[in-house]
């Protein structure tokens, strides 16, 4: 990957602010079984398996994104922006920016499948989640039948250079969470990631 620019309007996360991060945000923008552990998350940047994000403009923090790591791809894992900046554009610029710092690397998220959706809204949200992710660029991989812990998610991937098959997109994703789940889930990973 290359080097930050300074003009660019990301910052790479230092490890030691992960907790206030993780107090302040991570915790009220995310469900527990949408997030790991603060610990699990400075553990996995220590090993070079995960890194963060902070989205600055004029000085003034917006929003935050901690990206997975493989050989060959970048999960983002947990990305929002703050409170009371939401529905700005900033989202939009910030995931491009990100887009571009990964350079040559495939981009993958994960979203949830508005048909599991529990009431109106919620498939509203994860409708528009989709559509976000698709102006940006990303495809969506309907044939791939993706659970995680239990809850059903499309997979949806940009890719500068070129499409990824689905073996290789399921590959990464094998890779990305046998390296970065805990012990316990790792030992049994065909059962926390059902993937085909």
């Amino acid at each position: 990957m290359k080097e930050l620019e300074s003009d660019i309007m990301i910052r790479k996360l230092e490890i030691k602010e992960i907790g206030k991060l993780y107090r302040k945000h991570i915790k009220k923008d995310f469900p527990p079984i949408e997030r790991p552990p603060c610990y699990v998350i400075k553990h996995n940047m220590k090993k070079g398996f995960k890194e963060g994000f902070i989205y600055v403009d004029e000085g003034k923090e917006l929003g935050y994104a901690l990206n997975s790591i493989s050989e060959q791809a970048i999960l983002i894992s947990l990305f929002a922006v703050f409170d009371g900046n939401r529905g700005t554009g900033i989202g939009t610029t910030f995931l491009k920016e990100l887009l571009e710092y990964n350079d040559n690397k495939a981009t993958i998220v994960e979203v949830e499948k508005p048909e599991y959706a529990k009431t109106d809204e919620e498939k509203k949200i994860c409708e528009k989640r989709i559509l976000f992710y698709e102006k940006v660029g990303f495809k969506i991989y309907k044939d791939i039948d993706y659970c995680l812990f239990g809850f059903p998610y499309y997979i949806m991937v940009y890719s500068k250079n070129a499409i990824l098959s689905k073996e290789e997109i399921i590959k990464q994703l094998k890779a990305i969470y046998s390296s970065t789940l805990r012990e316990r889930y790792r030992n049994m990973l065909d059962k926390v990631l059902q993937i085909k």
